[in-house]
């Protein structure tokens, strides 16, 4: 009996000295640490541009109303969570996700026309979009009086915002993980061009492109990611030239003007070039250097103009064909 007290005692005293250890060891902490938190863990809120949105748990009926933020859920979790996105996400032609994306139950008008009510009714849990239109702007502020949690997007026109929104998005949902390895993804390759392309000399280079079917060719400037695909292929943009910064309809006579080395145009539909007709065939075109020389180069909407993960396989793409020498 008394050999069995004091194994008692000892394990005690064991225990006291262990729990009274770990209370007064000094556990050095870096004051500009991060905490650390759990992936999936829930509730969170999350700053998106300067707003709180609070997420009380995981998602699981999004609605990502911009084409931009539904091909980034897609391509970080899939269609598992998704309740409704916009039609054009389910267009080859637009869309790298749109076989993920035709599993959605529920596809919507493009975000321009948005019915707050319409959104509404799918009872969802988060709602994604990028704010662009005047229409956007305005259900933003009606979807937010409803009390479901808003990640509201600005525009993807660099490699950098789409990094951010990926890395909002990927947060949100519960899947930062799966984000931070696509993001990882893109910085290697961007990385991997801007270290091939050190030292090379710029030359000219004019984007043209539909805004839709039946829009007729437009200059494409700064605002849009292909802009910065542009310059980190290692080309000087002829937007800059021309003093564009948005969108502005093409003329040939300004083409003529500022005689790019390289023109890019841009197909809205691959293999139909109807749109950009109205600038090709006229007699003008031919007297252009970068025609003469036979450096037009066509790409499609999803390859240049939309903005999404696979904006940096272009970058490589269009790298190799201004310096094919680097490659």
């Amino acid at each position: 009996m008394k050999r069995f007290q004091l194994v008692i005692s000892l394990a005690v005293c064991f225990s006291f000295v262990l729990i009274s250890a770990c209370g007064s060891s000094k556990i050095e902490i870096d004051p500009t640490s991060k905490p650390i938190v759990q992936q999936n863990s829930f509730p969170k809120t999350i700053t998106v541009q300067g707003e709180e949105v609070r997420i009380e748990k995981q998602p699981q009926r999004i609605a990502a109303l911009s084409l931009d933020a539904a091909e980034a859920v897609l391509d970080i979790s899939g269609a598992k969570h998704l309740a409704v996105i916009p039609k054009s996400s389910t267009d080859p032609a637009l869309a790298f996700q749109a076989e993920e994306a035709s599993k959605v139950e529920h596809k919507i008008a493009s975000a321009a026309s948005l019915d707050p009510e319409q959104v509404l009714a799918f009872q969802s849990d988060l709602i994604i979009m990028t704010k662009v239109h005047n229409a956007e702007q305005d259900a933003d502020q009606l979807l937010k009086k409803a009390g479901i949690p808003i990640l509201s997007l600005s525009a993807w026109n660099t490699f950098e915002h789409i990094w951010t929104n990926y890395a909002w998005i990927g947060e949100a949902i519960g899947e930062e993980d799966s984000a931070k390895q696509i993001i990882d993804e893109m910085k290697a390759k961007v990385d991997e061009v801007q270290q091939k392309l050190e030292g090379v000399a710029k030359p000219s280079v004019l984007v043209i492109s539909p805004l839709g079917p039946g829009t007729g060719p437009y200059f494409i400037g700064s605002s849009n990611i292909s802009y910065e695909i542009v310059k980190l292929a290692g080309a000087n943009h002829s937007a800059d030239e021309l003093g564009i910064t948005r969108v502005t309809k093409a003329s040939i006579e300004q083409i003529i003007k500022t005689d790019p080395d390289y023109i890019l145009l841009i197909q809205w539909k691959e293999g139909d070039a109807a749109d950009l007709d109205e600038i090709t065939n006229t007699p003008g075109w031919q007297t252009l250097k970068a025609v003469k020389g036979n450096n037009v180069k066509i790409m499609t909407v999803k390859q240049l103009f939309y903005p999404n993960r696979y904006n940096t396989d272009s970058l490589q793409e269009l790298a190799r064909w201004l310096h094919p020498d680097r490659f």
